[in-house]
């Protein structure tokens, strides 16, 4: 029994490691995270706030719209529901899972995201081949 736990912490705390990884939505895009924040307000969906704030960009969207900067922050992307928010500029969609889980984050027309998110990725690439 003790083998089966140390395993299995063990494989939580590699799990973590590569979670650590992943980088916050905070440090990557700040401003667009106090944009969602700020348009929450008034939706009833005021409580995804905490969750948008602890979030980390799993993966971006490959789909190869020049418009799109949506980005994944679950490893599992399966929708059951949508927030619509009211951007000045764009639009930004936040996904949910069935477990009210923000799974997605739906970008279009927003050229500004799309940079922060190439440059950070650049930028990481070339730390990570030196």
């Amino acid at each position: 029994m003790e083998g089966c736990e140390e395993t299995r912490c063990g494989d939580e705390d590699e799990l973590n490691f590569e979670a650590m990884n992943l980088p916050l939505i905070s440090e990557v895009l700040p401003d667009l995270l106090e944009e969602m924040v700020f348009l929450l307000q008034g939706t009833g969906a005021e409580p995804l706030e905490q969750q948008l704030r602890t979030l980390r960009i799993e993966s971006v969207c490959d789909c190869g719209d020049d418009s799109c900067a949506s980005f994944a922050t679950a490893a599992e992307v399966k929708v059951n529901e949508v927030v619509e928010l009211n951007p000045s500029e764009g639009f930004l969609i936040i996904d949910l899972n069935q477990a009210q889980q923000i799974c997605f984050i739906e970008v279009l027309g927003r050229p500004d995201v799309k940079y922060l998110l190439e440059e950070h990725y650049q930028n990481r690439n070339e730390s990570e081949q030196k």
